[in-house]
């Protein structure tokens, strides 16, 4: 699989682990939605200013948006399940229903382990 096809498959990822539609991303990061859909599907290259558009609609980092973790020495998880930042373990903990989410850092004894309530949204609030 060629990068961009690699690039557009987590872009969906994001998108969808968020519930959010093309229509909803593309208004949200001033794009197009055929645009995006092209994105999504590895048919376009995206431009610096494109990546930094999207990274801010979906609330994460550039590099979390390419797919690279920021930091393999911190992550967080819910359940069995592990993710690079607290956005998206809090995004699929409010799929489950769950009110903490758990914070792991590498330190030389081993991983440290601390627990956080799941954040309000802005549409609960």
């Amino acid at each position: 699989m060629r990068a961009i096809q690699r690039f557009g498959k987590q872009l969906q990822r994001l998108r969808t682990n968020r519930s959010l539609t093309q229509e909803q991303l593309a208004v949200t990061a001033g794009l197009s939605r055929t645009f995006l859909t092209r994105l999504e599907l590895g048919q376009h290259d995206p431009s610096l200013s494109t990546l930094v558009r999207l990274a801010k609609a979906l609330r994460i980092s550039v590099t979390e948006l390419l797919g690279e973790s920021v930091s393999a020495s911190q992550w967080w998880q819910v359940g069995e399940d592990r993710f690079a930042t607290r956005e998206e373990a809090e995004d699929y903990a409010r799929t489950m229903s769950e009110m903490f989410i758990v914070r792991f850092q590498n330190k030389p004894g081993g991983p440290a382990r601390r627990l956080f309530p799941v954040r309000e949204t802005n549409e609960t609030k």
